[in-house]
């Protein structure tokens, strides 16, 4: 779980005097036992969350006017994250190192000539960290260089 507070910066985002917080949390199972789906239990797991920060924060709890939350079914509806997965890919064994996006391909370099690979679905993956892109824009030079 991962809070940030952006209003401590941009006091546009909130009257004076209040806040917007953002609790970034991962690793929900995408899929839930027993045929209940994220409609059912979407409210319920944002007041699990919630009471986590709570214990650590006392208070938080009732300083909550609003929320919004996004269940892995929400942001697969809302921005087409098949099961909610913000990797493009789930980083699992088969997933990393140079079967990422998936073997022969860890390189940026796609069957497409001119074609690069450099969202959190390529290597090394893993969100919004820049590495994927940093990786592809190498690759692109040294195949530049090489014309």
């Amino acid at each position: 779980m991962e809070m940030l507070i952006p209003s401590t910066l941009d006091d546009s985002l909130a009257p004076e005097g209040q806040h917007v917080a953002s609790l970034f949390c991962q690793h929900f199972a995408p899929h839930l036992p027993d045929g209940k789906s994220w409609d059912d239990v979407r409210e319920e797991a944002a007041d699990c969350i919630i009471d986590t920060v709570n214990k650590y924060a006392p208070n938080f709890k009732d300083s909550i006017i609003a929320r919004q939350i996004h269940s892995p079914l929400d942001l697969e509806r809302k921005f087409g994250l098949v099961d909610g997965d913000i990797f493009h890919g789930q980083l699992t064994p088969n997933q990393l190192f140079s079967a990422r996006p998936v073997l022969g391909h860890a390189d940026h370099r796609m069957p497409l000539k001119g074609l690069y690979l450099c969202g959190s679905g390529a290597h090394p993956g893993g969100g919004v960290t820049g590495g994927p892109g940093h990786n592809a824009a190498a690759i692109i030079l040294q195949d530049i260089k090489k014309r």
